[in-house]
């Protein structure tokens, strides 16, 4: 009898451990896609966007308008927009641009960024303090707004609805970041427990500790707060740093720019190997002619522009665009960088700032491979923007490429063996085709609960929406 239930144990637990395995195997060989299902034409601005919670509903700025849209299972529809009015245009300010948006926890309200876009004021590098504006939803009325810093770009809301955060960029002079004048770029944290008609703010300073380049002028360029609203996150993209901001258990009341702790990470170099030469429909870069054995050695700045944090908080996941090392002359342990750009996405713990992986060479291997087109003697396809989340288990990374009118879809479960699964081609008309890219994709966000990305594109004014498909 002894004997029998021995057997009987060690086969229930055999097929347990094989089913794990088998499982885990099943999960990892799944192929995962993207496919392009609809494109939304003629938005009057398509700079940015935001998607509700729920998945249903997207709001998207650019330009003077911010346009609310459906989001059904294979359409996207326009539900209503928003014109800035002189009445909220920044003080001493006589035209301004939204740069940057998100949506309320509960779907109630959107967060716009206003920046100054007055061409007296920035000709003389006198940029004035940026707006932003609560607008309700669905019917997008101003219902608050709250003076922050100059050249407010990305915003995001905190998970727990309690505040938000802006990058004010304050770019000032992009083409001499080394005068030691500049003003340096903040981050607003905008306190929301009193509701959207109630906003206050303080600006906090980023400290020069931990910046590689430019420390005097930080300019912060994206930001996220993590699930649990425990930290926000920002790139620097033209001083090639990430920062990191700790809040306190509880936040003080009103709030003090002392109260947030800020620690910058290097988000480093890399060598990578290209296409190099020549304008983008030209020479070597013909995308109907790419040729791999034109190919040479390059080594860039990461400098990221756009950047998320997994689910589960452990990793920071940036876009790696580069950005201003040819005008600026950035140079890392006494060797010249190149102007191409990194061409790649990377991959950070969230805790320590610790590079862990990237992409190499595979998304402007992807690029060839497809006939898109890119600039290959600045930055290559560009990677801009990148959102994450989790399909079969595997926690992916969606980027968007803007000088190739597509996205890629990597897995970087592992972040030491990342892994391109898709390249979805958001303007096929393109492919071949000796131009440069019509659509120039900027945001993206995922949607979990739907398996859907949509995708702003600010040279056509449009949005992208690509189901996901795990076959």
């Amino acid at each position: 009898m002894m004997l029998k239930w021995i057997l009987v144990a060690f086969l229930v637990l055999g097929l347990g451990l094989g089913s794990g395995v088998t499982a885990q195997t099943r999960a990892a060989n799944t192929a995962i896609k993207g496919e392009l299902i609809d494109t939304l034409t003629d938005l009057g601005g398509a700079e940015m966007l935001a998607v509700a919670k729920d998945g249903t509903f997207t709001v998207v700025v650019g330009g003077s308008t911010v346009t609310l849209v459906k989001i059904g299972d294979d359409s996207l529809s326009v539900q209503g927009t928003y014109e800035l009015t002189d009445a909220f245009l920044p003080k001493n300010s006589t035209a301004a641009e939204f740069t940057g948006v998100a949506i309320s926890p509960d779907g109630s309200f959107a967060l716009v960024a206003v920046k100054d876009d007055d061409e007296a004021n920035l000709k003389t590098f006198d940029e004035v303090p940026g707006k932003v504006l609560a607008l309700s939803l669905p019917d997008l009325k101003v219902i608050g707004q709250v003076e922050v810093g100059r050249g407010p770009d990305s915003v995001a809301i905190a998970p727990n609805g309690q505040f938000a955060v802006v990058a004010n960029e304050d770019e000032e002079n992009e083409e001499d970041l080394t005068n030691l004048e500049n003003r340096p770029g903040t981050l607003s944290i905008i306190d929301l427990r009193e509701g959207p008609t109630l906003m206050s703010q303080v600006e906090v300073p980023i400290p020069k500790e931990g910046i590689p380049f430019f420390a005097h002028d930080p300019q912060p360029e994206t930001v996220r707060i993590s699930a649990d609203s425990s930290f926000i996150v920002a790139t620097l993209q033209e001083n090639n740093a990430i920062a990191r901001v700790d809040l306190p258990a509880e936040l003080p009341t009103p709030l003090r720019a002392d109260a947030f702790t800020v620690t910058n990470f290097d988000a480093g170099i890399r060598t990578g190997l290209g296409l190099i030469e020549d304008k983008v429909g030209e020479g070597k870069c013909r995308a109907s002619a790419y040729n791999l054995g034109d190919r040479k050695e390059f080594t860039s700045a990461r400098e990221p522009d756009g950047i998320a944090i997994t689910p589960d908080g452990r990793y920071l996941v940036t876009a790696d665009e580069d950005n201003l090392t040819a005008v600026n002359q950035q140079t890392h342990a006494g060797k010249p960088l190149s102007p191409y750009g990194s061409r790649s996405l990377s991959v950070y713990d969230a805790q320590t700032g610790a590079f862990l992986g990237d992409s190499g060479n595979s998304i402007e291997e992807a690029t060839i491979a497809a006939k898109l087109p890119m600039r290959c003697n600045r930055k290559g396809p560009e990677p801009e923007v990148v959102s994450v989340g989790v399909v079969q288990d595997r926690t992916l990374a969606f980027v968007t490429l803007e000088r190739s009118d597509a996205i890629t879809i990597h897995d970087i479960t592992d972040p030491k063996n990342i892994q391109l699964l898709d390249t979805v081609v958001l303007n096929p008309d393109i492919v071949g085709q000796d131009r440069a890219a019509e659509l120039e994709p900027e945001g993206i966000e995922f949607i979990p609960e739907r398996n859907l990305v949509v995708v702003s594109n600010p040279e056509s004014g449009s949005l992208s929406l690509v189901r996901i498909v795990a076959q």
